[in-house]
């Protein structure tokens, strides 16, 4: 009786450890992966249109270069594209260093460093006034780097119609990161 309860303990154990193994590995599970909770907000998954780029340089708190690894409708070549973070405004680092310009920055930097690797989707408008592809930004793990810039104070709200797919969850951010007095919320007059 001992041996057949230890027994069922051990296939629970076994089978538990697959599941997770299976969720958590790298290998294109990313779509599937739950959704990391943030405070009480709940940041979203990585959709099922999202596509794979790779960083080539990170030019401030929101904006960034990257290469797509296989052209898709959002971006439509291999060349260098510039990316702009949809649904965010960090301080800016010229012509002027603004107040915790550097910061959100090197957050940025530090959440998809150069040669890493994104999960990117577009919204509604794909292009901005400037030729930057708008787009929000996972991390392979999951990590909704729009939203975690937020939530952290590196960055505010700034949205451009029809861009709002995000809004909610954003706002909802920035209100705790100011409440908190997190990043530039409290470093900042």
């Amino acid at each position: 009786m001992v041996r057949r309860v230890l027994l069922g303990i051990l296939l629970l154990a076994v089978a538990g450890g697959a599941y997770w193994w299976l969720i958590g590995r790298d290998a294109g599970s990313e779509v599937a992966r739950p959704p990391a909770p943030v405070g009480s907000a709940t940041m979203p998954a990585i959709p099922s249109d999202a596509f794979e780029m790779t960083v080539e340089s990170v030019h401030d708190g929101d904006t960034l270069r990257a290469r797509v690894a296989v052209p898709n409708a959002v971006v439509g070549d291999l060349e260098s594209t510039r990316v702009r973070l949809l649904g965010i405004d960090t301080p800016e680092i010229s012509p002027e260093l603004d107040c915790w310009g550097a910061e959100a920055t090197a957050k940025l930097t530090s959440l998809v460093p150069v040669g890493s690797t994104i999960w990117a989707a577009a919204d509604v408008e794909v292009h901005d006034q400037y030729g930057r592809t708008l787009l929000y930004v996972w991390t392979p793990d999951g990590r909704f780097v729009n939203g975690e810039l937020v939530s952290q104070g590196d960055a505010r709200v700034e949205v451009y119609s029809p861009n709002r797919a995000q809004e909610s969850l954003l706002r909802s951010l920035e209100a705790a990161a100011v409440t908190a007095a997190d990043g530039q919320w409290g470093a900042c007059g």
